[in-house]
């Protein structure tokens, strides 16, 4: 099944994350670790994506062990969420997950 970043569902509402795996991966000299997220709903034929964006991996993974929201998911529980982006006191944004 076809992949994608998940910059893909920026502007595309609510979905659901039933799946979530902690990937790290060589770029380079550095390693970097990303989420790959499967969603219940479909877009563009896609439910697979993948990130590296932080704030949204630290919701799923501190320093590579599962958090409880990501061992909730792993038992079964779903997760509707939308992406949103944070503003922060220097003026710089992020992305982020909020629930939905």
């Amino acid at each position: 099944m076809a992949e994608a970043s998940l910059s893909k569902l920026d502007d595309k509402g609510i979905f659901t994350i039933t799946k979530v795996e902690n990937i790290e991966r060589k770029v380079g000299k550095d390693i970097i670790t990303e989420v790959n997220i499967e969603t219940e709903e479909e877009f563009d034929g896609i439910k697979k994506f993948y990130t590296s964006r932080k704030m949204i991996v630290s919701k799923f993974f501190d320093n590579g062990k599962p958090t409880t929201l990501s061992q909730d998911i792993q038992k079964g529980k779903k997760y509707r969420v939308k992406i949103i982006t944070q503003k922060f006191g220097n003026g710089k944004e992020d992305y982020d997950i909020a629930k939905s």
